[in-house]
């Protein structure tokens, strides 16, 4: 019996013990649960400021542009009561400037008078900022300008609120010799001041753009006469104006007598090559030599110009070449402005441009003698086709300065 009952409190005293471990192994398996449904508050996110994405859009504050191709679109923020100056290289200037529509944007032609290389634009009463509500930002004016060396540049006027993001000066950086080896590459006009360019032409939109360069320096001119003398400077004027031809036999006559000189000059270069005896340094495989003809008296001026090959292949020149300018200088020696003068004749050794390696080609040039100032000089350019871009120039010695 006694047997019995230790066996019984045994197994009794077993369950318990079993009880008793298996409710901690419960709690351990649920605290996990609600561990896991807990979610972490995620921290509000800063949000974005819209200021530094205008300026990825146009230029703001102050705007400094290196133009390297012919049409370019220059974007810049504009305020009302407030203006954009536009500085250009002071070799070159606008030729033509085609304005929208005027309530929207104005040139100021005054300032434009006074400083021929700079352009003032000012804002229309048309002219005011998008909604604050407003994602995107287009232009609300356009002004198209091109310039005296024929380069176009296109600028677009984005209206923004805040003063200080207007656009206070715009500079455009570039070479007019690059600009002018590129469009006559392109067979394009260029140094669209001189007359046989159309220089003397008006402007499409006579009412918002400024007159010709030189019409305008003439205008000022005359503007700072007294009045009594006005009528007489203006009949003088007439009275100097060239007169036609009198008869076509004098031009014909002229004209063959400038063939003749310059075939003349050809046939010495051709025979006698070493009477080109100062060259200039080799500019993309070309060298340049020049000779003067003696002043003979006549009204008319031949130079011939000698392009030596120094490369190892074959090279082609730019047609209608050389090209002739007045090159005009500061007293430091920089080139502040190049235009080019026509010719009135041209012969040449090589009629296909193409010189061969280590050989020559000849160029007589009959011209029209300008009249210099003291700080301008005759310059000639030879350019190829692999360096349109970069001409060969050789520069005419002056005598009497």
């Amino acid at each position: 019996m006694k047997v019995i009952l230790s066996f019984a409190l045994l197994l009794c005293t077993s369950a318990f013990l079993m009880a008793q471990t298996t409710a901690p192994k419960t709690e351990r398996t649920n605290r996990p649960r609600t561990r896991a449904h807990r979610a972490s508050k995620p921290s509000p996110s800063p949000a974005p400021n819209s200021l530094p994405k205008v300026s990825e859009d146009f230029f703001v504050g102050e705007a400094k542009v290196d133009v390297t191709k012919d049409e370019t679109v220059v974007r810049l923020a504009m305020a009302q009561h407030a203006s954009v100056l536009i500085e250009l290289p002071a070799n070159d200037g606008p030729r033509y400037i085609i304005p929208g529509d005027p309530e929207m944007a104005t040139v100021d032609e005054k300032a434009l008078e006074r400083n021929k290389r700079a352009i003032v634009v000012r804002p229309g009463t048309q002219f005011v900022p998008p909604q604050h509500n407003t994602k995107a930002r287009n232009p609300a004016a356009t002004v198209t300008a091109q310039m005296r060396s024929g380069l176009v540049v296109t600028f677009l006027f984005y209206p923004v609120e805040d003063l200080a993001q207007n656009v206070h000066r715009c500079v455009l950086n570039y070479n007019r010799d690059e600009v002018v080896a590129r469009r006559r590459a392109a067979g394009l006009p260029v140094n669209l001041d001189d007359k046989e360019q159309g220089g003397e032409k008006t402007t499409a939109q006579s009412t918002a753009a400024p007159t010709p360069i030189k019409i305008e320096q003439q205008a000022t001119s005359e503007r700072t006469v007294a009045s009594s003398t006005t009528e007489s400077k203006a009949t003088d004027v007439k009275s100097v104006q060239p007169k036609p031809p009198a008869s076509t036999a004098n031009s014909a006559s002229e004209n063959s007598e400038i063939a003749a000189s310059l075939h003349s000059a050809l046939d010495q270069a051709t025979k006698h090559p070493k009477q080109f005896k100062n060259w200039t340094r080799t500019t993309h495989g070309l060298k340049l030599s020049l000779l003067e003809t003696p002043d003979s008296g006549k009204p008319f001026r031949v130079l011939t110009v000698a392009v030596k090959n120094t490369s190892n292949v074959s090279v082609t020149l730019l047609p209608n070449g050389p090209q002739l300018s007045v090159e005009t200088i500061d007293d430091q020696g920089t080139t502040v402005n190049v235009h080019s003068i026509p010719t009135m004749q041209t012969e040449t050794s090589s009629p296909s441009g193409v010189i061969a390696p280590g050989g020559r080609a000849y160029f007589v040039i009959g011209f029209t003698p300008p009249v210099l100032n003291a700080h301008q000089q005759l310059k000639i350019t030879v350019a190829q086709t692999n360096a349109a871009d970069e001409p060969a120039s050789i520069k005419l010695a002056t005598s009497g300065r």
